[in-house]
């Protein structure tokens, strides 16, 4: 897969925030899936590029049209996106749905920064709800809204992808 490469990257999270972004794959599994599709996250599986085992974990999606975006809020160097870019046959569980899917990083940093601006305006409903995104802020775990907001700046440089289910999954494609 041939894609200009976005330049954004970060640093590796914190122990807290690994434990944090790991949650929603145990969640996931123990029950309250359908809570998580509402506040818009998705589990994404994808073959590791170096073992080819399956990887999965927790991402942010915006649904739009026929398929969804997500973006790589550590940059260019998440497993996940490495590991998309070297096979983009991926599969994504949204509620209690598995649907097999093909990964396309958006090449044009213009069409990143609208697709990031739509997340943005969805944020509101997504991600989690204001009481905990306060304490997350307050303890100095996440800040959701700074995230949202320094993904939006970053936008034009930001690895944004977009997942089109395959043409026999269309009528499966659960909204949040």
């Amino acid at each position: 897969m041939t894609a200009s490469a976005p330049t954004f990257h970060r640093g590796r999270p914190s122990r807290w925030r690994r434990l944090l972004f790991k949650a929603p794959v145990a969640l996931y599994r123990d029950g309250p899936a359908e809570l998580l599709r509402r506040r818009c996250v998705m589990l994404l599986t994808t073959k590791g590029r170096k073992s080819g085992l399956p990887r999965t974990g927790g991402v942010s999606f915006m649904p739009l049209d026929d398929h969804f975006v997500v973006f790589s809020g550590w940059g260019i160097r998440s497993d996940w996106y490495q590991n998309l870019l070297a096979d983009p046959e991926v599969t994504l569980q949204i509620g209690r749905r598995r649907i097999p899917a093909t990964a396309v990083p958006v090449a044009d940093p213009e069409r990143r920064r609208q697709l990031m601006r739509q997340m943005r305006e969805r944020s509101a409903h997504c991600g989690p709800p204001r009481p905990i995104r306060d304490l997350l802020r307050r303890t100095g775990v996440l800040d959701y809204d700074g995230e949202v907001a320094l993904a939006v700046a970053q936008a034009g440089s930001l690895p944004v992808v977009e997942l089109v289910p395959r043409a026999d999954q269309q009528d499966r494609i659960p909204r949040p």
